[in-house]
């Protein structure tokens, strides 16, 4: 018995349409008499959105990333995914990815990312100054 339901349950996780509607109205084609979970319905709308995958134009610092964390995990009902993303003026998607990662660097891993992220810092800061905006105190000591 336990056998069959673990077969049934394989074939649940495998088929793209889980479970029948309890009551199917007379007339809806065969297609329409299945409905699929709700995290099964988003992972093909976000396949339909993004079918080269996911790849965020704006980028977050790694320190913004675990702010945003933070914030959420200090005061979940007031930081919310749609404040958050308010707030940060990213997409709810991306709000949404980065509180469900639970990915954190090794300690080299960590320098790196901070050492990449300076480098980026810089080169937008040269650009953007040569483009007439004033850097912030933090780049003109660096020579900006």
């Amino acid at each position: 018995e336990t056998m069959e339901a673990l077969q049934r349950s394989a074939q649940a996780w495998e088929s793209k349409r889980s479970k029948p509607v309890e009551e199917a109205e007379e007339g809806q084609d065969e297609d329409e008499k299945w409905t699929l979970p709700d995290w099964r319905a988003q992972k093909e709308r976000l396949k339909e959105k993004f079918p080269e995958g996911w790849n965020p134009r704006k980028k977050l610092s790694p320190d913004a990333l675990a702010g945003i964390r933070a914030l959420n995990a200090e005061f979940p009902d007031v930081y919310t995914t749609q404040e958050l993303a308010k707030k940060f003026e990213q997409s709810p998607e991306a709000i949404r990815r980065i509180l469900r990662s639970k990915w954190t660097p090794t300690a080299e891993e960590e320098i790196d990312r901070q050492t990449r992220w300076h480098k980026r810092g810089l080169k937008v800061w040269n650009r953007w100054s040569a483009q007439g905006k004033k850097p912030p105190l933090r780049w003109r000591l660096e020579g900006i």
